[in-house]
């Protein structure tokens, strides 16, 4: 029963060779960051939106203020220059002082938000650039990429096709815990050393050894392989 196993994972290699290719390619590498980033720029430019909105609506507020606060200190002077009254002077310039210190804590809150909006325009600036580079980078590399994968394709398919047929005389239930391990790592199946996991080196428990000497595939419990024993 293992040695058909084993028969499978070694020409199993041949499979794994091409996919470790594929996946440590730089074409790959390059292509996948490029898309990555150009499906998550949407969001990153809604953000921005968001952003922009909110300050560009504090700003026109604070200026409106402003103008309504100038209109008021305008009529407060006014009233001021007629009046004979002290008192009534008094009132009148304290509340044109009032009016001023006001308007000076606007003006100041406009500076902040008109330095925000330009940090923010930077950002849209920076985030198109970023786009456009991801843009020509995922074109350039696609390609490339489909090219590679087309170069390994009469390997890959003359590698699976070998499988199929290994994959025959292989015990079903076998086969199936080797493929979920397999999607983890590679080699999965590994001879037992004594009383040590041929993988990992871990010691294993005397009801996993019993289990062993009975004939049985066994999972180790510390790296998840499959052991046997000859």
């Amino acid at each position: 029963m293992i040695e058909a196993l084993l028969n499978y994972q070694a020409a199993d290699a041949k499979l794994r060779k091409v996919e470790v290719t594929l996946a440590g390619s730089e074409e790959r590498k390059k292509t996948l960051s490029a898309k990555k980033y150009i499906e998550g720029v949407e969001e990153t430019l809604k953000k921005l939106d968001e952003k922009a909105a909110e300050l560009y609506g504090a700003y026109n507020g604070c200026v409106s203020e402003i103008a309504k606060l100038k209109e008021q200190g305008t009529e407060f002077s006014g009233a001021a220059s007629d009046a004979t009254d002290k008192s009534a002077l008094d009132y009148l310039s304290k509340k044109t002082d009032e009016i001023l210190l006001k308007i000076k804590s606007l003006s100041d809150t406009v500076n902040r938000i008109n330095g925000e909006i330009q940090n923010l325009l930077k950002e849209y600036a920076q985030t198109r650039a970023k786009t456009k580079a991801a843009k020509e980078q995922y074109e350039e590399n696609l390609p490339k990429y489909a090219e590679l994968k087309n170069s390994l394709k009469p390997e890959k398919e003359q590698a699976e096709k070998e499988l199929e047929e290994l994959k025959k005389k292989v015990d079903p239930a076998l086969m199936e815990r080797y493929l979920k391990k397999r999607a983890s790592f590679y080699p999965v199946a590994y001879e037992v050393k004594g009383d040590v996991c041929g993988a990992c080196s871990m010691q294993l428990s005397m009801n996993e050894i019993g289990k062993l000497k009975n004939g049985e595939v066994i999972e180790c419990e510390h790296c998840g392989r499959l052991l046997y024993s000859k």
